[in-house]
């Protein structure tokens, strides 16, 4: 679960953040340094997709956050806006979005945490210390979590955690036995038939595309199959939506090789399982999954998602991947053994405050509702479509 919900954008906002609305001159080499060797990068807040996003999907109040040590060297950097806690509470959020669910900031690996406390010295802007700030979309116990929590036991800022919850992720230079292996033999069995008789309609062939030169030939196929599934019908496919098209599009066309990928199952020379995915650094987020729902019984999309799984896991320089699903996904919850504990970190001003106190309870709250309320919906959903679909 997303604790995005917990912020309103739309409410009066408080005074923007001293932050450069445009990258300084000569910013773009830095920027690609720190997206690359962040700990546990962010693919969302690497220059190409963040430039997508930030001109194709964000309010124009979200400007981008940089902060640099005494020498002028960039040790930090992510998106922010203004926002607010339960509905109520101005603060200042970095900026994540429904497709990009990954709010990690960007620090220098070599000292997260003085990297962390210069950024929070950026969106505290003028009100040093007096501001509550918001880490949506927060992976707690990354590199970043962890540097959120010494920044505010050191600094005597309450630090209060919304919608925890976990997600699956692969971390595959660390596992002792390869994502197939490590199902259970009659479902290996199972998926292996299933592969058989997809066979039988047709010469079956992996397809991968991961410059843009290549990708160009498989997204508009990718768009295509996503749309003619369950997200066309209820108008939440990529082409339903011309700003998310845009920053589709932006992306597959900008990001250099290697940066976005697209993996395809393909019956005589027709996919039937697609899988897209980003990468900056050793991180992965696999983003957007579409099958051909037709032949859901053979389950194409568990099967290119395994056959992802293993280009990964062949990939030494790959140390994360991250399947951006909602916690208890029926599928990939079933295929990847690792977890990510999320949620949205809180960081209240120096002692806390009532508001910020009263912010928390209400965020909570409606977390809480939300959950329920999605709850409800999953037990009204025909049976089966999720399995095919971890984004």
């Amino acid at each position: 679960m997303s604790a995005r919900e917990a912020l309103s954008e739309s409410a009066p906002s408080p005074a923007r953040p001293a932050t450069r609305s445009l990258p300084p001159a000569g910013l773009g080499p830095e920027w690609r340094r720190l997206a690359r060797d962040a700990p546990e990068a962010n693919p969302f807040f690497a220059p190409a997709i963040l430039g997508a996003a930030l001109e194709h999907l964000a309010p124009a109040a979200v400007s981008l956050a940089v902060a640099e040590d005494a020498a002028g060297r960039l040790v930090a950097l992510a998106p922010v806006g203004p926002a607010r806690l339960g509905r109520l509470v101005p603060a200042v959020s970095v900026y994540t979005h429904l497709y990009g669910p990954l709010g990690t900031p960007l620090l220098d690996p070599a000292d997260p945490v003085a990297a962390l406390a210069r950024l929070v010295a950026v969106m505290d802007g003028g009100q040093p210390g007096r501001r509550t700030l918001l880490f949506p979309d927060m992976p707690i116990d990354s590199a970043a979590g962890s540097a959120l929590h010494s920044l505010a036991a050191t600094t005597g800022r309450p630090l209060a955690v919304i919608g925890r919850h976990e997600r699956a992720i692969l971390r595959p230079q660390a596992m002792a036995e390869k994502v197939r292996a490590g199902l259970p033999a009659k479902t290996r069995k199972e998926l292996a038939r299933q592969l058989r008789r997809l066979g039988d309609l047709g010469p079956l062939e992996w397809r991968s595309a991961t410059t843009p030169r290549e990708r160009a030939d498989l997204l508009e196929s990718f768009l295509a199959l996503e749309a003619a599934g369950w997200k066309g019908q209820r108008r939440t496919a990529l082409r339903d939506r011309a700003d998310a098209l845009a920053f589709t599009r932006s992306v597959f066309e900008s990001a250099a090789a290697g940066e976005a990928r697209l993996d395809a199952l393909t019956i005589a020379g027709r996919p039937v399982a697609m899988l897209a995915s980003f990468r900056a650094g050793g991180t992965v987020v696999t983003w957007k999954i579409a099958h051909d729902e037709a032949l859901g019984r053979f389950s194409p999309g568990v099967q290119v998602m395994l056959q992802a799984s293993e280009y990964f896991e062949a990939d030494p320089s790959v140390a994360l991947v991250d399947s951006l699903a909602s916690a208890g996904h029926p599928m990939i919850d079933r295929l990847w053994p690792g977890r990510q504990a999320m949620g949205l970190a809180v960081l209240g001003p120096v002692g806390g405050s009532a508001a910020f106190r009263a912010g928390v309870l209400l965020a909570q709250g409606e977390v809480r509702a939300r959950a329920e309320l999605r709850a409800l919906i999953r037990r009204a959903r025909r049976p089966g479509r999720a399995k095919e679909d971890p984004s």
